[in-house]
């Protein structure tokens, strides 16, 4: 948990001094499309067969604020191309995803089932992660699934959410979804799968722009545009673009509790 004053810290920093960096994302991709990039969901680039070129894929991991998450949709929306959102059950805004999936773009889980579990269980050391659980979690999550298909009709990949208790233990959430996992539940790829990752030229991630760099990984996507690089994997969390006084209380609350 944080400290105290890292608690204000960080409280004065997303109140007062978080900007709204929307016009700054429908900025940068104009500048993929002016030069030449190709802008997509993953799943369009996997159904492709990972095509190479000009390729920028377009990933929102919607951690706190399905707000954010509606306003980069606007822009994408607008300039006519796709991009790949995940949501946790807490962000999960049913009227949004209809909308989405209705566009063409992709909506999965952003799934936290075995983060969840261990913060049930207090588990203290990842040797406690028995075959038992493992599958029970695979059970969870496999009806996680079911009810996102019944609720919206189509999910075809999934994105493991980062949780405190995944960092707290060193396990990620996405130890479930082997092979057989992905079979048996008619899932294409899992955000994460290897196979997916390493034909990716540039892997980058946003970060706060009140933390000391807005990017992370190296380079920001402008630089990886005006370089040429050939894909480039673009993963943002809305909650670092969208600015709104009451929104942002609402995501330090979340956040806070995500923590613990």
């Amino acid at each position: 948990m944080d400290k105290p004053m890292n608690r204000w810290k960080r409280i004065y920093r997303k109140l007062f001094r978080q900007k709204d960096r929307i016009g700054e994302y429908e900025a940068l991709l104009k500048r993929a499309l002016e030069n030449g990039y190709r802008v997509m969901s993953l799943l369009e680039w996997v159904r492709e067969d990972y095509s190479s070129g000009h390729v920028l894929l377009l990933r929102h991991d919607v951690d706190i604020d399905s707000r954010g998450a509606e306003r980069m949709f606007e822009v994408e929306r607008r300039l006519g191309v796709h991009a790949s959102y995940y949501f946790r059950h807490l962000t999960m805004k049913p009227s949004l995803v209809k909308r989405m999936l209705r566009e063409g773009f992709e909506v999965g889980l952003h799934y936290e089932t075995l983060a969840v579990k261990m913060r049930r269980l207090q588990l203290k050391d990842k040797k406690e992660i028995s075959s038992e659980i493992l599958l029970s979690c695979q059970q969870q999550l496999a009806g996680e699934i079911q009810e996102f298909r019944k609720s919206f009709g189509s999910m075809t990949s999934l994105c493991s959410h980062g949780a405190a208790w995944n960092r707290k233990l060193g396990v990620p959430n996405h130890i479930l979804v082997d092979d057989t996992f992905k079979k048996e539940h008619d899932i294409l790829f899992e955000a994460y799968d290897e196979a997916l990752r390493e034909r990716i030229t540039t892997y980058i991630s946003d970060a706060s722009v009140t933390d000391a760099s807005v990017w992370r990984y190296g380079k920001s996507p402008v630089e990886a545009i005006e370089q040429g690089d050939s894909v480039i994997l673009l993963l943002t969390h809305p909650e670092h673009w969208n600015h709104h006084f009451l929104s942002n209380v609402r995501k330090l609350w979340l956040s806070f509790g995500d923590r613990n």
